[in-house]
C-alpha cells in the first residue's frame, strides 16, 4: 500500500512539472524550410528549456501593412495580431516573416528619436513586449547571408525576442551576451555569442 501511494505521488509530480512547461509557439506568416523552423525551436529549447510547436502557417494581417518608405509590415500591430491571436495552451508566441518590419524609435520620454523622417518608420530585425507574450523577427535584412549565416542570425535574434518576453532589456554588461541591442546593425548580430551572460540568467529566475 505504501508504495502504491508512492509511486501515486511521484505521478502527480511528474504530472505537475508536465503541466507547468512553458510553451513557445512559433507562427510563422511565410513559407519557412522545416530546417530554418526547426533551427529556431532547437536554438529557443536549448537556451530557455521551453517546448516549442510549430503553428499552421498565417498570411500577414493587411492592417500591419504601411508604405511610409518602402513597403512593410508594423511591427508593433504584429504584436498586438499576435497576442490576440495566441492559442490559449501555449505561454509565447514567436512569430516569423520574410517580410520587411518597422516601428518607430523613441527616446526615453516617448518623443521619437530625431531625425524623425528616418525614426518615425524603422526598419529592425525583430521587436518583442518585455514581460508579454509576443514577439515578432524579420528575416528580410539577411535573408541573402548563406544558409549556415542565416540559421545563425535567425537563432540569435529569436532567442533575443524571446529574452524581452521573459522581461530581459537589453544588456549593458559589456559580455557578448544574445541581449546586447543590436545598434542598427547586422554585426553587432554577428559579433554576439547566441548566450545569456550570468546577469540575464539570473534575472530570468527571478522573473
Amino acid at each position: 500500500m505504501k508504495q502504491f501511494f508512492f509511486l501515486l505521488l511521484i505521478f502527480i509530480i511528474i504530472a505537475c512539472d508536465q503541466k507547468k512547461q512553458t510553451k513557445v509557439g512559433l507562427q510563422p506568416f511565410d513559407q519557412l524550410s522545416n530546417e530554418v523552423l526547426d533551427s529556431i525551436a532547437s536554438a529557443i529549447n536549448s537556451k530557455y528549456g521551453f517546448e516549442v510547436y510549430k503553428l499552421p502557417q498565417k498570411g500577414l494581417p493587411e492592417i500591419a501593412f504601411t508604405k511610409v518608405k518602402t513597403p512593410r509590415y508594423r511591427a508593433d500591430t504584429l504584436l498586438r495580431f499576435l497576442k490576440r491571436n495566441k492559442p490559449d495552451s501555449i505561454n509565447y508566441i514567436l512569430g516569423l516573416t520574410q517580410q520587411d518590419i518597422s516601428t518607430t524609435k523613441r527616446n526615453p520620454d516617448g518623443t521619437i528619436k530625431k531625425p524623425a523622417y528616418k525614426y518615425k518608420d524603422w526598419g529592425v530585425f525583430g521587436l518583442g513586449y518585455v514581460s508579454g507574450p509576443s514577439s515578432i523577427v524579420s528575416t528580410y535584412r539577411y535573408k541573402k547571408s548563406n544558409q549556415s549565416l542565416f540559421i545563425e542570425r535567425v537563432q540569435k535574434i529569436c532567442v533575443h525576442e524571446l529574452g524581452h518576453n521573459l522581461g530581459l532589456k537589453h544588456c549593458q554588461s559589456g559580455k557578448p551576451c544574445v541581449m546586447q541591442d543590436a545598434a542598427e546593425s547586422i554585426k553587432t548580430i554577428d559579433n554576439v555569442d547566441n548566450i545569456l551572460c550570468s546577469s540575464c540568467k539570473r534575472k530570468i529566475n527571478h522573473h
